[in-house]
Parts: C-alpha cells; sequence; structure tokens
C-alpha cells in the first residue's frame, strides 16, 4: 500500500465515522458518569472490540516511528484501538492521547530514556540521589524532558481530528503520567525501598515533588484538550468531575504500613488537587510476573476522589468486585472467562458481584474487556443488556 499516512488517516476517519453514532457517545457518557458519580445507570456499560477487515492488511509503524512522529501515532491508534472499539457497537466512549510510554514525568527530573522498536519509551537511567535532593520543579514544565515532544502530539492529534469533523466526538486524553510513586520509583530506582528505612524525609520531599509533576502535567493536558476539572474522557473512562487516571504499578511492592505512611497521602493530594479520576495497576493476573496489588485496596477507598480500580488477579475475581462494590469503588476492567462457559452463563456470573446497576464499567481502552469468542462479537453488547434485566429486572 502505497498511499500516505495522511491519505490513511483520511480513510480511517471515514470508517470509524460510519460506525460511531454521536447519540450512542452520549449514551455511553451517560452511562460511565453515572457509575463513577456511585449512581445507578440505566445498563452497565459494556465495551467491546469487533474485528474489522478493511484494515487488516494496512501498514504497521513500531514504537519508535510512532514517537517520532505523532502522524505515524495517531494512525495507529486510530487504527487499533478507535475503529475496532467503535465497531463493537457497545459504550465505548472513544479517543487517542500522546503515546510516549511512561517516561513523560520522569523525564522532567532528568531522567534518561531509550525509545525501543518494539515497546513504548522506557526510563533507562535515574537520577543520583544529590541531584533529586537539590531538585525544584518549575513553575512552567512545559520546556522540561519530553513535554514539548508530548505537547506536540497532543495538538497535532487535536488538530488532525477536527479538520476531518471528529473533534467532537474522540477525545485526545491526556498523556501517560503515571502516578507519585511510579515517578519516584522510576527517577529514584529501586534505592528508594532502602530510603523508606534509612530517609525517610528524603522519600516524603521526592515524593512530594513527583506529586507536584504528575498534577503540573495533567493541568497541562486538560488545559490544552479543554477538559480542565471535567467532565472528561480519563483514558476511555467518562466523568463528570476530574476525569485523570493514575497508575500505581509500584504501589503493589509495597506494604500498607509503608504505602499509608509513604504513598496514600500524596495519591490523595493529587486526586484531590485535580477533582478525581481512577487507580490503575498491574500485577497478580495468574502467570504474570509481578504480585497482587489486593492487600491496598482498603487503602484506596480511603480516597473519597478515587471512583475506581483496574487492576487484576489471580484469585477470585468476583469476590474481590463485591469487595469494592462494598468499598464504593468501581472495577473497570475484564473478568476471566470459564473454558467452556457460555456467553450467557459468564455474563450472569459477572453481574452476581452487584446487587444495583452500579459499580462496573465492563472494559477499558486496551483490551481488557469482556472474553469473547469467535462469532461473540455481533451479539455481545445486545447479550448483556438482556442480562442485566434478567438479573436487576427490567
Amino acid at each position: 500500500m502505497s498511499e500516505s499516512v495522511s491519505a490513511l488517516i483520511d480513510r480511517l476517519c471515514e470508517l470509524i465515522a460510519y460506525r460511531l453514532d454521536a447519540e450512542a457517545v452520549r449514551t455511553a457518557r451517560r452511562r460511565h458518569g453515572d457509575v463513577m458519580a456511585g449512581r445507578e445507570t440505566d445498563y452497565l456499560p459494556i465495551i467491546v472490540e469487533a474485528p474489522v477487515s478493511e484494515t487488516a492488511e494496512w501498514p504497521v509503524f513500531d514504537w519508535k516511528q510512532r514517537f517520532e512522529d505523532p502522524e505515524k501515532s495517531l494512525y495507529m491508534q486510530l487504527k487499533d484501538t478507535v475503529l475496532p472499539r467503535a465497531a463493537g457497537g457497545g459504550d465505548y466512549i472513544p479517543g487517542v492521547r500522546p503515546d510516549l510510554g511512561t517516561i513523560n514525568c520522569q523525564t522532567v527530573f532528568g531522567a534518561g530514556y531509550r525509545v525501543p522498536e518494539h515497546t513504548r519509551a522506557v526510563i533507562d537511567s535515574y537520577v543520583p540521589k544529590e541531584q533529586l535532593a537539590a531538585f525544584e520543579v518549575p513553575e512552567d514544565i512545559s520546556a522540561e524532558g519530553v513535554i514539548p515532544r508530548m505537547v506536540e502530539h497532543l495538538t497535532h492529534h487535536q488538530e488532525v481530528l477536527a479538520d476531518r469533523g471528529l473533534g467532537g466526538l474522540i477525545s485526545v486524553w491526556h498523556c501517560d503520567q503515571q502516578g507519585p510513586f511510579d515517578i519516584a520509583a522510576m527517577v529514584r530506582g529501586h534505592e528508594i525501598f532502602v530510603d523508606f528505612y534509612e530517609d525517610e524525609d528524603f522519600v516524603h520531599d521526592l515524593m512530594s515533588r513527583a506529586t507536584d509533576v504528575y498534577i503540573k502535567v495533567t493541568r497541562l493536558c486538560k488545559r490544552l484538550n479543554h477538559e480542565g476539572d471535567g467532565p472528561g474522557n480519563a483514558l476511555g473512562i467518562w466523568m463528570e468531575r476530574g476525569a485523570v487516571r493514575m497508575c500505581g504499578d509500584s504501589d503493589i511492592l509495597v506494604s500498607p504500613e509503608l504505602h499509608e505512611r509513604f504513598i496514600l497521602p500524596y495519591q490523595k493530594q493529587a486526586f484531590d488537587a485535580l477533582g478525581g479520576g481512577w487507580m490503575h495497576y498491574c500485577g497478580g493476573e495468574a502467570g504474570y510476573s509481578k504480585p497482587e496489588g489486593l492487600h491496598l485496596h482498603e487503602l484506596y477507598a480511603r480516597v473519597d476522589t478515587l471512583a475506581g480500580l483496574n487492576w487484576t488477579t489471580a484469585g477470585d475475581w468476583i469476590a474481590e468486585m463485591r469487595r469494592l462494590s462494598e468499598l464504593g469503588l468501581v472495577h473497570i476492567g475484564t473478568v476471566p472467562r470459564e473454558p467452556d462457559e457460555p456467553l450467557e452463563d459468564y455474563y450472569a456470573r459477572v453481574l452476581s458481584a452487584y446487587d444495583r446497576r452500579w459499580g462496573l464499567i465492563f472494559g477499558m481502552t486496551w483490551g481488557g474487556g469482556p472474553q469473547l469468542r469467535a462469532g461473540e462479537h455481533s451479539r455481545a453488547v445486545e447479550a448483556w443488556r438482556e442480562a442485566q434485566d434478567r438479573y436487576f429486572g427490567s
């Protein structure tokens, strides 16, 4: 295929516009907004990805190419994320982002990074302790680290989507800012776990600065995408206030006692300052190399402005979803499906965690939705809503 990337984006936008119903997006926003604000809704949201044959043979650009060229990054996000989920017909709230990986906030501190071809950019060198201790967060972070490139990608995506008539339907999210402790751990390195015991003041000072950077980078993004304090699209989850995503991938390595002392106050500070959001962490899934994070769920629930969690476990998903509901937290994500489990039985088991139409957004932006099999995509959404009518009453 010899078409330019710009021409391919034109074709993608046509395919997306054909499948993306403005009224359905408004309905999805209402449902997400209800659930994330603690209200019952008419149907618990579901996000389904359906195969799209038209783009199966289209070009693929590696992560280094996407990092260096916002046009190629936007193309890949539209092709691999927006179009299949728009085709799914569920409660998908479309969006793209300045997709530079997990390095944005860390480079403000001066952390080094590399841009491989096979994955997003990664931090590859830490910042010396003495340099971190002396670091002062600039009032304006827009010229620091990779932030200028991030801004270039964000504004590019906005302009291209607006030019093609999709600016009101496809959001441009904030970048991947990680979270206060992820930032601190990636600029300090593994030594931060020793610092917990040997230099508490340094850890608190670093966490305070990491929180400041997290807030400033997020506010910059939300000023540029015109979301402000909300409503907004937090990486595919619509919220009426705040609308930010935070990561806690490093949190799960820490005991509840250390988390409560060194991490939770700064997460609360960030969520409170930005109006609220939801938390993601990787770990715990069967066959995965990272540990569980369930030991932190009760701590997360103490943050009033934290509305939901995206998490995984090798244990009892339904029991933990029920516990999260009792704690006042929304489960954002998937539930593993049993071998040979019929779709209707699968849905009934998922719903068994709840006693009302609240507490679940079934699916999120990068997969993690209902585990469907070949031939099920066309009826997945209708079957989900019928299952709710049976379980909760129509």
